[in-house]
């Protein structure tokens, strides 16, 4: 897949781009039976949640424990889009999965930008980075879908602050004060990223975003897998490597039926 010049200016504007049904059924088949596995990992890649620890909040470095996961990260059809927006190789900086299970389970995200603690604790010099949100379930308006505010990367780096339940939780979070979250919302809108599964979403990582606690009786897994310009890499290594990768090695494309090929286990 090739980015168009309107779709390259959309992204600029608007700091996103989701294309509806990017997998087929067969693929995300293929990422669904993978769940199961990847939400029994334990410590340190598994977070649990707070209010109820035998929930899993988040499993890091995902594409070292599965395979159908680890062709995802080398598939043109997601690699290629984030080239053309970087304008560079790129390397996997962090893979993670957040399941969002149903019935209240799958806890909320305060509005956030993601590069903060990257710059600040990793020392990622610029924002030059994809966050590749692969919907891995269905995200509709009642299963918590992520919610964006367009065009919010164009405020660079706003003030935030540490989200107290992150510290010691395997990440962090830095939080946008609310009457600074409510002057850009009231100007530039929010919108929630919908789609069934198998759609893709390439996101500024400065973008605002967060999403509310999955009160619904379905599950509502996303996929992110956070590409960084090679010539943008970090600058320090104080994390683990599933938070930080410090392989630089470009990411290679696979065939583009690489995924939809993967043996069954």
């Amino acid at each position: 897949m090739k980015l168009n010049p309107a779709q390259i200016a959309e992204f600029k504007e608007r700091g996103f781009l989701l294309f509806p049904g990017l997998l087929d059924e067969v693929e995300v088949g293929l990422l669904q039976r993978e769940i199961p596995a990847l939400l029994q990992l334990t410590e340190p890649e598994a977070v649990r949640e707070k209010e109820d620890p035998s929930r899993t909040r988040l499993v890091f470095g995902i594409h070292t424990h599965s395979e159908p996961f680890r062709r995802l990260v080398h598939l043109p059809r997601i690699l290629n889009p984030v080239r053309q927006l970087l304008g560079e190789e790129v390397y996997l900086y962090q893979s993670r999965l957040n399941p969002k299970p149903g019935f209240g389970s799958g806890g909320g995200w305060d509005w956030h930008q993601d590069y903060p603690p990257w710059h600040s604790i990793d020392g990622v010099p610029e924002p030059r980075m994809i966050m590749t949100s692969v919907f891995v379930d269905d995200c509709t308006p009642v299963t918590s879908p992520l919610l964006v505010i367009p065009g919010s990367q164009t405020h660079g780096l706003l003030d935030a602050k540490p989200h107290a339940d992150t510290r010691g939780r395997g990440y962090n979070l830095q939080t946008v004060e609310p009457n600074l979250l409510e002057q850009i919302a009231a100007e530039q809108g929010i919108e929630p990223l919908l789609g069934p599964a198998g759609s893709v979403a390439f996101v500024h990582v400065n973008v605002l975003h967060g999403s509310a606690n999955n009160v619904s009786p379905w599950r509502r897994a996303i996929t992110y897998l956070i590409y960084n310009a090679v010539s943008n890499a970090s600058t320090k290594s104080e994390r683990a490597w599933y938070q930080c990768a410090q392989d630089l090695t470009p990411v290679t494309s696979d065939a583009d039926d690489s995924l939809r090929n993967c043996p069954s286990t």
